[in-house]
């Protein structure tokens, strides 16, 4: 039975005042396809805006599905939620599609630039590695090991060298520090943010691209994803792929939570489609 996962993610934003002229860019839908991931269905909703608000859909550089929202006011509270189901083939697929630009996933970024230590790792690894393959796998084994798993050390713009320095972080910081190395070792890696169910957050995980092949690691769990593993986005670091940012005119304060579920559904739909 082909996997399927149901993914429900809401932003909520609360506002101390009314505020008018709010722009986002929301990041919380997959493309149609993703590797061995195909998007089934998809439905977003819009709550609290006063009328006249209008969304816009594109696709970014990366291929990410890309959603601006133009709301002219909200008194209090504004809500965005996406709800969507995907479905994995039971033989990923692993060749690099198109999209997947060498040169680009090379670079460092802003979050990702190396230091001292970053770069003796990343050569010590390309010493002593025979493979680019064995690279990549040395590499993610030490990213899995460098940091502490610890919510509220770093935020979303920690670089990767300073959540080493601190020996601890999250998802994101796990993922930078990986694609530090793998880029200094010459191996191409992209950003991933996704969803995994029994996560109460959104998580992030890296692709690296060996020879023609895609090969993703999740080094916060040191483990190789699966097709548990829902993509939402990819790109150089996580400011590529940041779900909701934006900006409103007014002087009032605003507070962001967040809410997600996300559920194998392979017996429920697949006796609706039998049906």
């Amino acid at each position: 039975m082909t996997p399927r996962t149901e993914v429900q993610q809401l932003y909520r934003y609360t506002y101390s005042a009314p505020i008018t002229d709010v722009h986002q860019r929301l990041v919380m839908v997959p493309p149609d396809v993703h590797r061995d991931q195909r998007l089934i269905h998809y439905s977003f909703a819009v709550r609290g805006a006063d009328p006249g608000w209008e969304l816009e859909w594109c696709i970014d550089q990366f291929g990410n599905r890309v959603c601006r929202a133009r709301v002219p006011s909200v008194q209090h509270v504004l809500e965005l939620e996406a709800q969507y189901v995907v479905e994995h083939a039971i033989s990923p697929a692993s060749s690099a599609p198109a999209s997947f630009a060498r040169d680009v996933f090379l670079q460092p970024t802003a979050l990702t630039a190396p230091d001292g230590r970053l770069s003796e790792v990343a050569t010590d690894i390309g010493s002593t590695a025979k493979t680019p393959e064995e690279c990549a796998e040395r590499a993610h084994d030490w990213a899995a090991r460098a940091i502490a798993y610890q919510v509220g050390a770093t935020g979303v713009r920690t670089p990767a060298a300073m959540a080493l320095h601190l020996g601890r972080g999250v998802c994101q910081d796990y993922a930078h520090v990986l694609l530090c190395v793998l880029r200094l070792l010459g191996i191409p890696a992209r950003y991933v943010s996704g969803q995994l169910p029994g996560d109460g957050v959104a998580h992030a995980w890296v692709e690296a691209l060996i020879g023609d092949t895609i090969i993703a690691y999740d080094p916060t769990h040191h483990r190789r994803t699966s097709c548990q593993y829902v993509s939402v986005a990819v790109g150089r670091d996580y400011a590529d792929v940041t779900p909701t940012s934006g900006t409103f005119t007014g002087a009032a304060t605003g507070v962001l939570s967040a809410t997600k579920c996300a559920r194998a559904v392979c017996d429920k739909l697949a006796a609706e489609d039998a049906a």
